[in-house]
């Protein structure tokens, strides 16, 4: 399998490293951005939008389905975050800020002071001593002020944490005292619910903290930005082959300005080698790609990632570890098996184990588990040795179960439990 990109990296050292290694860097989704930065400040230059392109060239149609489809495939958080954009987060709070709540010239200052302070998620992230201190008036006064947020909308914002926004929460409730104690003590020691498991009123409890939104902004918050894939890993056939997803790939036009002056001269040699540099950015992704493929290949083929460094491709290509370092950088692959970072593709190890495979192993057991007695972190730590005959410390197990967002022995069998009621 051949690059048809046929700009050499022994070509570089006679480009700009100023300008190289930014355009290397930059993601896909922001390469059009930052182009346009670079044609502004030179005459010779124009930037065409690469997806716009795509609509009316032979390669269109597929970079349009997937943005056609990106948009059928919106979630309804998404559709009803559309609904309610033309309000933002804080111009609902500003509205809100009103008597008979805040009936005061100073409780109205407070609690805008105390807005300012809230981030995009609806928490709390200031200090009430700062902003005592910005309103001319007691700490005391402030955190008053901030507690009435609990009867705002949403349901939740101005807390300082999860714990505090769900219990602003529970005012929205129709709770008898018994109910209200009991969820007000579930939240609050929700590292230990399983003390509450056989409390009669659980089935009830759970009801609620099933309604309670975290975090307390949700549907105020972008939706997350769609991910472009640069390359395309895909079967031709029996065979794997990369494709460059050129369709997203911004058209960059070169124009001789009507001057024959050294600027002219000189930004017109700029545009062409801008234009050579973005070539020799595809097949720099493309050779990294290729070398991937053949590194993981099992991988593609629907097995585990193996052991790979980075400096394992910087030989292989006969680059620094830094340029691969960067070359990957919010970079993405579309493959048979889904969408995957540039950088998932390096796995440490253990021994001759690469952790992406011990981790999918412990994700299996766990998914596999007795929910009447769950895998201690002892027994998955056995078991783990004894499958892969590798010797690791049981820490390891506990960070592995983080990363892979798998609640601990204890909290599983509260949640199992739960799922039972």
């Amino acid at each position: 399998m051949q690059t048809t990109l046929s700009y050499k990296q022994k070509q570089l050292p006679r480009l700009s490293m100023q300008t190289w290694l930014p355009l290397l860097q930059c993601s896909l989704n922001d390469l059009e951005k930052h182009l346009q930065v670079i044609t502004n400040e030179n005459p010779c230059l124009e930037v065409k939008s690469g997806f716009e392109e795509s609509n009316t060239s032979a390669g269109g149609g597929a970079a349009y389905g997937a943005f056609q489809n990106y948009v059928s495939n919106a979630s309804s958080d998404q559709i009803e975050w559309l609904s309610i954009s033309s309000t933002s987060l804080y111009e609902k709070l500003d509205e809100q800020i009103v008597a008979p709540l805040f009936p005061t010239p100073i409780s109205q200052k407070i609690a805008r002071q105390i807005v300012y302070y809230i981030s995009d998620e609806g928490y709390f992230e200031g200090s009430v001593e700062e902003v005592a201190q910005q309103c001319d008036t007691d700490a005391h006064t402030v955190e008053r002020v901030r507690q009435r947020f609990a009867h705002l909308e949403p349901s939740g914002v101005g807390a300082v944490d999860y714990k505090e926004s769900f219990l602003f929460q529970l005012s929205d409730h129709d709770l008898d005292d018994e109910l209200s104690i009991l969820l007000s003590a579930m939240i609050l020691q929700f590292d230990k619910m399983e003390k509450f498991i056989n409390h009669p009123r659980l089935h009830d409890a759970k009801h609620v903290l099933q309604h309670l939104r975290n975090p307390p902004a949700l549907e105020y918050m972008e939706p997350e930005t769609q991910i472009t894939p640069d390359l395309f890993v895909e079967f031709s056939g029996s065979e794997l082959n990369i494709r460059i997803n050129h369709a997203f790939y911004p058209d960059l036009q070169v124009n001789m300005i009507d001057k024959y002056d050294n600027f002219a001269r000189q930004k017109f040699k700029e545009a062409r080698e801008l234009v050579k540099l973005l070539d020799l950015r595809k097949a720099t992704l493309y050779n990294v790609a290729l070398v991937l493929l053949e590194k993981q290949y099992g991988f593609f083929m629907g097995g585990e990632l193996k052991p790979l460094r980075l400096q394992d491709v910087a030989d292989e290509l006969g680059f620094n570890e830094s340029t691969i370092s960067r070359a990957i950088a919010d970079k993405y692959i579309q493959t048979e098996r889904g969408l995957y970072a540039f950088k998932d593709f390096f796995s440490n190890s253990i021994g001759e184990v690469s952790t992406s495979e011990i981790k999918h192993f412990l994700k299996r057991l766990v998914t596999s588990e007795n929910k009447d007695d769950p895998f201690s972190d002892k027994t998955l730590h056995e078991m783990i040795e004894e499958r892969f005959g590798v010797k690791m410390v049981r820490r390891v197990i506990a960070k592995y179960r983080q990363e892979l967002d798998i609640p601990s022995y204890k909290e599983r069998l509260f949640l199992y439990k739960l799922e039972l009621l």
